[in-house]
């Protein structure tokens, strides 16, 4: 019987130590956190941000190119609202770490994150002053250095770290992930509609060089962007060497048949950017997909008749979306 006390006396340790006491220090962790802000709120301590925060925030972009620079501006104030603000000024320092990850959330294994992207912030410190309305701001930026892949991301803590006149720190995470950047797409669709519409959007405002030229002032080398304002000021000629966007559009003729007066498709055959496929049991020949350039921050509209009219094929939805929409 004293053996049978003693195992489950020490069970009931070991349940202590790994289950109870961890619970109460976090517990404990959080009560004083709780206590430790009202205090300085009392005190009209108020260190904020925009993107961070005592309980740790978390922000997610999935609109990176992968190719370009992505910036994150993170803007700080010592307000409470519009009428409460600190009347005296607030210093911090910033604390940071960051690393490039696959979509899978795995680590690069030839090269470290140092190899892979370019990280940069703007400043190591910064002060919240009073006489520039209680705010302050800084910012960091990912320049790749290698081509990435699709989904790939890379994930940033940022610590902001008030010293005087109290210490208090706010934080966030930053997952920014690379996907199709400027380019959305939508379907409209109802029940019973004999055709749907695909609307897609670049929002690009820029082009790229694809062959170099020259204006007479300016030289133009390949991959160089061309602000839209710069571009509508070239000739037709010289606009022939640049492109914004080429979207390229898959579906099964079996569920959806594109409109082949719509001007996409015209411009697609005149171009021979496009494909067919043979379909039983007639052995008809219909498209499957077309290929078609998109201007800067310009919409286009397709229209496809649908095979099953009771069929809602609306998209963003639940599920897939019927037309694959990809940017080549």
């Amino acid at each position: 019987m004293g053996i049978k006390i003693l195992v489950l006396i020490l069970l009931l340790i070991f349940i202590l130590i790994r289950f109870v006491i961890p619970a109460s220090v976090t517990f404990s962790r959080y009560v004083y956190s709780k206590v430790r802000n009202y205090y300085l709120y009392s005190k009209e301590f108020y260190f904020n941000s925009d993107k961070l925060s005592f309980e740790g925030a978390y922000f997610e972009a999935d609109n990176w190119s992968g190719v370009d620079e992505y910036r994150v501006d993170i803007n700080m104030n010592s307000k409470n609202n519009s009428l409460e603000t600190s009347k005296v000024d607030i210093a911090y320092n910033i604390e940071y770490t960051f690393g490039v990850y696959h979509s899978d959330g795995t680590s690069y294994t030839d090269k470290t994150s140092d190899e892979l992207v370019d990280f940069f912030i703007s400043k190591p410190s910064g002060t919240i002053y009073v006489s520039s309305h209680n705010s302050d701001y800084f910012y960091f930026t990912i320049l790749p250095k290698v081509t990435l892949e699709d989904d790939d991301y890379v994930l940033v803590t940022i610590s902001a770290n008030a010293t005087t006149p109290y210490k208090q720190t706010i934080s966030g995470t930053f997952k920014i992930s690379i996907g199709n950047l400027g380019m959305k797409y939508q379907i409209e669709d109802e029940a019973y509609s004999p055709y749907m519409e695909l609307t897609v959007t670049n929002t690009l405002n820029y082009y790229i060089v694809e062959t170099a030229f020259s204006t007479g002032t300016v030289n133009y080398a390949v991959d160089d962007q061309i602000a839209v304002e710069d571009y509508s000021q070239l000739t037709d000629e010289q606009k022939q060497n640049c492109k914004s966007m080429t979207i390229k559009l898959d579906f099964d003729p079996n569920q959806v048949v594109i409109d082949t007066t719509t001007a996409m498709y015209l411009l697609a055959e005149d171009n021979s950017n496009y494909s067919t496929e043979a379909l039983q049991p007639n052995n008809y020949t219909y498209v499957n997909t077309i290929t078609f350039d998109i201007e800067a921050e310009e919409s286009k509209v397709i229209r496809f008749y649908k095979n099953i009219v009771s069929n809602d094929y609306t998209y963003p939805g639940d599920e897939t979306p019927i037309v694959t929409v990809n940017t080549v």
